[in-house]
């Protein structure tokens, strides 16, 4: 046990050369603990710039293989650590060393199995004071209280501090948690949709006024009518540009939330923060998307999960990219065969000149639908349906197998990488074919719980 009687509390502002203390003990840690390895982390006040603490340096040190714990924690021993072990529902070990002629006191360190939920909630905690200033002086400002009240008492001050910490654990969790994420998804690829449409608009007005020049001789008319079209490309740019940045953000939203919600992965404050920053869309006001509304799948964490949330969504897709690319070949054949009429009935009996203009019309209709690439928006639609259903045969042959996490991870990139390809359904085709696949999934999922 470490003797606390002569223990005083004190906070202090941050010492520059606590960084180089900290590096120096994990290069001492790793030397002593190998061959067992483990992930070492600077936890605590004295990992956050700039926050006022005790002159403590906190190491998280998560092993590995937790079947090397016995010879870890006597190689722990033989750097002057002392176990201090406190009741605890996580396997854990807590070490204290004192240092002699150092800007730190001591080293607290807490030896942890990886992915211990206990460790995971200290770098989130960490985290959220890095990237929350406000927060940290809240912290400081409760630490120096406590530190007046209990100033020779550890376990009171450590007490004191404990309901400041769940709750910004809990409000991390809240803000960064998947019905937020789903909710986020939703608004950028909703924007970023309605700029892939704004943007066919813009080629659409190209393809008009080029049309339009086609009938008018007048110079000053061809200029405008110039003029007006290069302001339109310069437009589609602008919601091409658009249209990208929102998506990669709700691309983003969609793969945190397969690897949060289908295996139950947790994700650092720091690295969340850095997916939340790339959304723009704001969503006050907004009707939140819930996760139990969004996935119908009930099973606990895990590749079975995961693997049950990538089948629903492949379902939903499948259908609806093969629709758009149904409506589009209808679409494509009747304005196929429309041209084709015109020519027919129109050649025999225009003369010289309107034949040449209605050529150039039709010539400018083309260069529409390939500049705006709807004839390979058709391609890309079906083959994206194709392929999502190889990936919905794949799940089955996974599920028989008991879905292998290898499988289930490639099932999980192939899915990510055939819809971030694909194209955005068309307008309205989701609202026409919700209802029914409500009904079908629903359908599917009661025969399947028969099975």
């Amino acid at each position: 046990m470490v003797d606390q009687s002569s223990f005083r509390i004190c906070i202090v502002p941050p010492d520059p050369s606590w960084g180089a203390v900290c590096s120096a003990e994990v290069e001492a840690i790793r030397s002593a603990i190998s061959p067992a390895r483990a992930y070492i982390d600077h936890v605590g006040s004295s990992a956050v710039p700039g926050l006022h603490g005790k002159p403590v340096i906190d190491l998280l040190v998560n092993l590995i293989d937790w079947n090397d714990e016995n010879s870890v924690v006597e190689a722990l021993g033989t750097l002057g650590y002392i176990k201090d072990d406190v009741p605890s529902e996580h396997p854990r070990h807590f070490f204290v060393r004192q240092l002699q002629g150092a800007s730190a006191e001591s080293v607290h360190l807490h030896l942890l199995p990886l992915h211990s939920p206990y460790g995971r909630n200290m770098i989130l905690f960490r985290d959220s004071l890095i990237g929350d200033a406000e927060l940290s002086e809240r912290y400081v400002a409760l630490k120096r209280q406590l530190a007046s009240d209990h100033p020779n008492d550890l376990d009171g001050y450590t007490a004191g501090k404990n309901e400041f910490v769940a709750k910004t654990l809990n409000g991390a969790a809240v803000a960064f948690g998947n019905d937020r994420l789903l909710t986020h998804q939703r608004a950028e690829l909703n924007k970023a949709q309605r700029y892939h449409y704004f943007a066919l608009a813009s080629q659409l007005g190209v393809a008009i006024v080029a049309a339009l020049s086609v009938y008018s001789k007048e110079n000053s008319v061809q200029l405008n009518l110039a003029i007006l079209g290069f302001v339109l490309a310069f437009v589609w740019l602008a919601f091409a540009r658009k249209q990208r940045k929102y998506r990669a953000a709700g691309d983003q939203a969609r793969r945190v939330v397969l690897l949060n919600s289908g295996l139950g992965e947790k994700f650092s404050a720091q690295q969340l923060r850095r997916v939340f920053d790339k959304f723009t869309v704001p969503i006050n006001g907004t009707a939140p998307v819930r996760e139990e509304a969004y996935f119908a799948s009930r099973a606990a964490p895990g590749c079975r999960r995961l693997a049950e949330l990538i089948e629903e969504s492949a379902y939903w897709t499948r259908d609806l990219q093969q629709a758009s690319a149904d409506f589009l070949q209808a679409a494509l054949c009747a304005l196929g065969t429309l041209m084709l009429l015109a020519l027919w009935i129109g050649l025999p009996v225009l003369a010289s000149d309107a034949t040449i203009s209605m050529a150039r019309v039709l010539v400018a209709i083309l260069v529409f639908l390939l500049s705006s690439d709807l004839v390979g928006a058709f391609f890309a639609h079906r083959e994206a349906a194709i392929t999502i259903e190889e990936i919905l045969q794949r799940i089955e042959t996974t599920a028989a197998r008991e879905f292998p996490e290898s499988e289930v991870l490639l099932l999980m990139s192939d899915y990510n990488a055939t819809v971030e390809s694909a194209p955005f359904t068309l307008p309205g085709v989701f609202q026409l074919r919700s209802s029914s696949l409500t009904k079908r999934w629903r359908a599917y999922l009661e025969n399947r719980s028969l099975q």
